[in-house]
């Protein structure tokens, strides 16, 4: 997984950037997962793509499929007053 996270560098700002987008990803495409497979009759599920989440959301984000959009922060919402 660490080599695929590499290879997201041109295309996000910083690997931990890439962990979070293919996480929230993933997660998505956990939830479709579980929708699809609860409607399909039993003889049908071995349509169901049986990859891990994790890495369909790494080869859709490594692919270009994922088109995401960074928010900016105001200054006042980034700082944390712990007093």
């Amino acid at each position: 997984m660490e080599s695929d996270v590499k290879k997201q560098s041109d295309d996000v700002l910083n690997r931990y950037e890439a962990v979070l987008v293919a996480a929230k990803l993933a997660r998505k495409i956990n939830a479709l997962k579980l929708a699809v497979k609860e409607q399909l009759p039993a003889e049908e599920l071995s349509r169901i793509d049986h990859r891990k989440v994790t890495t369909i959301a790494l080869d859709e984000l490594k692919s270009g499929k994922v088109k995401y959009e960074r928010k900016e922060v105001a200054a006042e919402e980034s700082t944390y007053d712990l007093t």
